[in-house]
């Protein structure tokens, strides 16, 4: 309807127009930037323009470069009698309407003398900046694009195809033969459509991921570089196999499960603690069908029920997932696995089994024979204090307890001798002896036996002895008797020191 005046004057002068050789116009009716009409010739000019994010954009970067001051222009209405602009070419652009009324741009070609009027000027010209265009493109891009024929010959190349032919030949791209090789060598069949890595020869080797489409008939192929990512797998393929020698030299059984909780990767020496065999492993088991058949093999510590030990497994999980799982198992047999559980990237879970018996046994037997030794030390009628190279007493017994009223192994912090000079000094009559006893402690060259006499406040005297031992360490005993001799102090042998009192 909005076209319906200008489709009668363009029959009207239709002959007159084709005698004197001019194009028909092109028109274009815009309301704000919807296009609501356009005339023919412009619809078929409209697909041949470069693409854009709608039809008004893309035809005023069409006129633009030929009407000058014509972005400018359309900032406001052309007003009633219109507003006309000339290209170069003798082309002209008029455009009409008010504020309230669409817009209409009529186009029409220019007729020079030199024109092909056989030829829609302007179409060819949108086709031909859109061939550049397209040109220009596939030329910047670093992929090599190649078309064969049904014959496998090339019949067109990129910039870069040319670059990497001359390359891999050794020749300058402009003495290549033509047709050029084909960078798959045997093309596929057209059903074979899947992507193909190809590695083509030269210093270094390069690698392509060749992706193909037959659709056409002819053959269409682009080759994605991917010497990178074949570096990373070939790094990441050396790296499993030093993992999988590493993990199967391994004493630790090793189980990783992913995140779907089914078993990935187990070492030789799991099946060898857990008494699970490959060919169960190697079925790739879920989590908890993994503990269930280590249940069956009695390869945990025995459970009281089946509902507790579902829940337990389910804890198991819970806590490898954060990270915070270790436990000892006891087990039937006698034997003792330390179990740890770490979470692994991309939500996978390792557990380690670690077999501890040789260990643990011979942490029992150190902790007999300490328990053992301590035994010893508390039915000894003398009191007795072992104190470490730093000062710091170490052991003592019952009697040190019963005399000075201290118990060196309820203290959760080590007691240094200088604050136990303090306890002593608080139950003796004021002397020196407890300072030189806290330096004789602190010596650390070589030291003669040492021995020394105090008086507690109740009058009862006690006799001192430190003795050095290998390593540093220093035992001091304390003999309580019932005399009244008055105090004195054997600092070295021969020597009696009298302390002031």
């Amino acid at each position: 309807m909005a076209l319906a005046i200008f489709d009668d004057w363009r029959r009207a002068r239709g002959f007159r127009g084709a005698q004197a050789g001019r194009h028909e116009p092109y028109v274009f009716l815009f309301d704000g930037r919807d296009l609501i009409d356009a005339s023919p010739p412009a619809r078929v000019l409209l697909r041949h323009l470069p693409g854009g994010p709608d039809d008004w954009i893309r035809l005023i970067a069409f006129l633009s470069p030929r009407f000058a001051g014509l972005s400018d222009a359309l900032d406001t209405a052309p007003g009633a009698g219109g507003r006309e602009f000339r290209a170069n070419d003798g082309s002209t652009l008029e455009l009409a309407g008010g504020p309230d009324l669409p817009l209409r741009l009529t186009l029409v070609p220019g007729d020079g003398p030199e024109a092909d009027l056989r030829v829609d000027t302007l179409c060819q010209n949108a086709q031909e900046l859109e061939l550049s265009l397209l040109r220009d493109i596939l030329d910047t891009l670093p992929f090599p694009l190649w078309r064969t024929d049904d014959a496998g010959g090339v019949t067109w190349v990129n910039s870069a195809y040319v670059s990497v032919v001359s390359d891999r030949s050794g020749c300058a791209p402009q003495d290549l033969p033509w047709p050029l090789p084909d960078l798959l060598g045997d093309a596929p069949s057209p059903a074979d459509e899947t992507p193909r890595r190809v590695a083509l020869s030269g210093q270094p080797n390069r690698w392509f991921q060749i992706h193909s489409d037959r659709s056409t008939g002819a053959g269409q192929h682009v080759a994605v570089p991917c010497d990178a990512l074949v570096r990373a797998e070939t790094t990441r393929d050396e790296m499993m196999q030093t993992l999988a020698k590493t993990f199967a030299d391994l004493p630790i059984g090793l189980a990783v499960f992913d995140r779907q909780r089914q078993l990935a990767l187990f070492n030789p020496a799991l099946c060898d603690l857990t008494e699970l065999g490959p060919e169960f492993l190697m079925t790739r088991p879920a989590f908890h069908s993994f503990f269930d058949r280590l249940r069956d093999s009695r390869m945990i510590p025995e459970p009281r029920d089946y509902h507790g030990w579902r829940h337990a497994i389910a804890d198991i999980e819970k806590a490898a997932a954060t990270g915070h799982y270790e436990d000892t198992w006891n087990l039937p047999s006698g034997a003792t696995y330390r179990v740890t559980a770490r979470p692994h990237p991309d939500g996978a879970i390792a557990l380690w089994f670690e077999d501890v018996s040789a260990d643990m046994s011979l942490a029992r037997r150190f902790r007999a024979e300490v328990q053992t030794c301590q035994a010893v030390f508390d039915h000894l009628d003398t009191a007795v204090a072992v104190f470490s190279p730093a000062g710091v007493m170490t052991l003592s017994n019952a009697a040190f307890t019963d005399i000075w009223g201290f118990d060196g192994s309820a203290t959760a912090s080590p007691v240094d001798a200088a604050d136990l000079a303090a306890l002593w000094q608080a139950q003796t009559e004021p002397s020196q002896i407890w300072d030189e006893l806290v330096r004789y402690l602190s010596e650390l060259g070589g030291r003669e036996p040492w021995s020394a006499e105090v008086r507690r406040i109740s009058g009862q005297r006690v006799v001192l002895r430190a003795h050095p031992l290998q390593g540093g360490s220093t035992m001091v005993q304390f003999r309580a008797e019932a005399t009244n001799s008055s105090c004195h102090v054997k600092d070295r042998p021969g020597r009696i020191a009298t302390p002031a009192i």
